[in-house]
Order: structure tokens, then C-alpha cells, then sequence
């Protein structure tokens, strides 16, 4: 049994480490070729396809959701489980559509907190394309058609994402 579960983790952290090259070689492809703003487009429409599938995959097997904060906590807590190995590490929410979640330790931009202050913020905002897509593709699978942004915390590798939900695509069960 032990061996099977260093295996585990070990298999674990291939497919973590493969994800993130994949993540990094994607933004690198796409932020290097003089794409202008499209390219920033493209990474969000990525993160979008790879979102609503992997949502669509991940919540197949749930009751439905009875609300908007059930939708946010699926994403939080199973959704970004399930893609960067960890919970989001704080959700906070004005109960007027707008919800905060936070990740003190982003994955995919651990390796820039090493880089030059200015150049290293101006980095992450580049790697959080892919994951802000993949925030909103999420939603609108799972019924919820929002805006989302992304914001670096001066302590790197520290993340924010907003999100404004703009209308739903389903309707809200009667309790």
C-alpha cells in the first residue's frame, strides 16, 4: 500500500509539472508572437474551451446547483482541485454577484516570484489569461455568464479573481 501511494504521487506530480510546462509553453507561444491584443484574446478563449470541458467533466455526476454561491464554492473548493492539486485559499463575496477567490500560492507562477520585482508582475498577468478563460468557460457551463478578471498581489505568487456574474443561464431551482 505505501508503494502504491508514492506511486500515486508520483504520477501526481508528473501530471502537475507536465500541465505547468504546458501552461508556460502556451502563454510563451502565444505572447511572442507580435499577435498585439489578440493574443490576449486567443489565451482567454483557450482557458475558456479547456474551463467548460473540464467543468462539464468534473460536475456530470452532482445534483444540481441551488444557487450562484454553490456554483462559486463547486469552483473553488472541487473544480480548482482537480486542475492545480489545491483549493482556492479564500472566497469572499458582496452577495450582489460579486465574488473574490483567492490563491495565496499560484501554481503556475511559483517560478516568477524569483524574477525582478516589475518584471515578474507584469509576467504573472500574462499566465493568468489561460486560468481567467478557464474561470469563465467554468461558470458558463455550469450556468453562469460572468466577466472575470485577474489581479496579482504584490506577493507573488499570491492571486485574485473577480468575478462579476452578468446573467444566468439557468434558472435558479425553487426552494
Amino acid at each position: 500500500p505505501a508503494m502504491a501511494s508514492q506511486a500515486g504521487s508520483q504520477k501526481r506530480e508528473v501530471a502537475e509539472s507536465s500541465f505547468d510546462l504546458l501552461h508556460h509553453s502556451i502563454v510563451e507561444t502565444f505572447c511572442s508572437a507580435s499577435r498585439g491584443p489578440s493574443s490576449e484574446e486567443e489565451l482567454d478563449q483557450i482557458g475558456y474551451q479547456v474551463g467548460s470541458k473540464l467543468a462539464e467533466r468534473y460536475s456530470k455526476d452532482r445534483a444540481p446547483f441551488a444557487n450562484d454561491l454553490e456554483v462559486i464554492t463547486f469552483l473553488c473548493k472541487e473544480f480548482w482541485t482537480e486542475v492545480y492539486g489545491k483549493q482556492m485559499d479564500r472566497l469572499r463575496t458582496n452577495h450582489n454577484g460579486v465574488f473574490e477567490l483567492q490563491d495565496h500560492r499560484f501554481r503556475s507562477i511559483l517560478r516568477l516570484s524569483c524574477a525582478p520585482e516589475q518584471n515578474a508582475g507584469e509576467a504573472a498577468k500574462r499566465f493568468l489569461l489561460l486560468p481567467s478563460g478557464m474561470v469563465r468557460g467554468a461558470l458558463a457551463v455550469l450556468g453562469i455568464i460572468a466577466t472575470v478578471r485577474a489581479e496579482v498581489s504584490p506577493a507573488l505568487p499570491s492571486i485574485v479573481f473577480i468575478v462579476h456574474v452578468k446573467d444566468r443561464t439557468r434558472p435558479l431551482p425553487v426552494l
